[in-house]
């Protein structure tokens, strides 16, 4: 099991996930009637309630980064779907290009077509 030392990076993570259940819990809701919808129903009032009664006890500096991390559920869950398609050793090159731009190290791709 992954541990992380800084704890603000696990909250963060985990009200991710849990956001990103609440969309799909959302999906599901959207396509079903009667005791099934309710259940979903319930299970995004919970997750609104986990999300919200954390945003209340953060500073308006970190309520704000969790909005916007919040904001792009969606965009990581689209980029790990790709990383999932790719092999070991190319997945091995994204990381090493997302870790410069991370130190912020200029990265440019060359198109070796042109």
């Amino acid at each position: 099991m992954e541990r992380f030392t800084d704890n603000s990076y696990s909250l963060a993570k985990g009200l991710h996930h849990v956001n990103l259940a609440k969309m799909y819990f959302d999906d599901i809701r959207t396509g079903v009637s009667g005791d099934i919808k309710n259940i979903f129903n319930q299970y995004i009032q919970k997750c609104d309630w986990i999300i919200d009664s954390m945003k209340c006890r953060l500073t308006e500096e970190n309520r704000e980064a969790l909005k916007k991390e919040l904001d792009d559920s969606f965009s990581f869950e689209a980029i790990n779907d790709q990383l999932i398609r790719l092999n070991e050793e190319q997945r091995a090159f994204i990381e090493k290009i997302i870790s410069a731009m991370v130190a912020g190290e200029e990265v440019k791709i060359v198109d070796s077509t042109t």
